[in-house]
């Protein structure tokens, strides 16, 4: 896809080959999740390395700075000042005890900038100012080299074209894959409750409660990497993405045996139900 992608802009199918790079940088994200939780080889110090290479080259992005942040949200999804993911301010506020605390007249807006303008921010601030400090500070050389690699085969890739036009194709690369991976990212945890930072739930309430499943279907199952299957992803995080829906029954009977909601949206609702939520906590 990256092939395909750097070949159709340099025919002149700009805008084909900018969609097509953008969504193989999301698809890079999707499979260094799978990496940085161990499960992509089931070998720990080969994935740590493949995480490294994906995440670093394919997004411009720190592998370390993942798992210390992912690992966290993992532990308590949705429970303030404990998961991570809940921590967006002043860009965007997903629920209205974080809201409280950020610019009205922006997060009005919130639920129209999220795709086409907060996403493309956050992304670019992550590339360009907050994982580098990272890798600089705690001397992750080899995500540092990475990071020099994917600019070099980018400018490579597209030398033939000025440097203005090389950074516009970047920016529009960067758009497309950050509203794809953050916007489907988005559908499984943000329009749910959070919990008080004092309240406790067991480990299976936090992924029965707090997380929700998109329909399993052959696109779907593509176009989220498996990880529409959320609930099962944080009941046993190291399992391989593809095997989600293998145990989708066994544990969709086990909640309803115990009272613990299963909830599957389709995937148009799951995005209905995202922006609806940005829209209500802005207002």
């Amino acid at each position: 896809m990256h092939a395909l992608g750097a070949w159709l802009i340099c025919q002149g199918f700009y805008v084909l080959g900018v969609f097509v790079l953008g969504i193989v940088q999301g698809r890079c994200g999707w499979l260094e999740h799978e990496a940085g939780h161990y499960s992509l080889t089931g070998n720990i110090t080969v994935d740590k390395h493949l995480q490294n290479f994906l995440y670093c080259v394919g997004c411009g992005m720190s592998s370390s700075w993942w798992r210390n942040q992912h690992n966290k949200h993992h532990a308590m999804p949705q429970k303030l000042e404990h998961d991570v993911d809940l921590n967006t301010l002043p860009l965007v506020a997903f629920n209205k005890e974080i809201g409280k605390k950020g610019n009205k007249t922006w997060l009005k807006f919130q639920a129209f900038l999220f795709s086409p303008v907060i996403c493309l921010v956050v992304a670019l601030g992550w590339q360009f100012f907050l994982h580098p400090r990272h890798v600089i500070r705690t001397k992750k050389y080899i995500e540092l080299f990475y990071f020099g690699l994917r600019y070099a085969l980018f400018y490579y890739a597209f030398q033939d074209f000025s440097f203005g036009n090389i950074c516009l194709l970047y920016v529009g690369y960067t758009w497309i894959g950050a509203a794809y991976i953050f916007t489907n990212f988005a559908m499984s945890h943000t329009h749910l409750p959070v919990l008080k930072s004092e309240e406790n739930v067991d480990w299976v309430r936090y992924a029965g409660e707090y997380t929700v499943n998109i329909e399993s279907t052959f696109w779907v199952n593509w176009w989220m990497a498996y990880l529409n299957h959320q609930i099962e992803h944080h009941l046993y995080p190291s399992m391989p993405q593809y095997r989600h829906p293998i145990i989708a029954p066994r544990v969709k009977a086990l909640f309803e045996k115990h009272g613990i909601p299963y909830v599957v949206h389709s995937y148009f609702h799951g995005l209905k139900l995202t922006y609806a939520n940005l829209y209500e906590v802005g207002h």
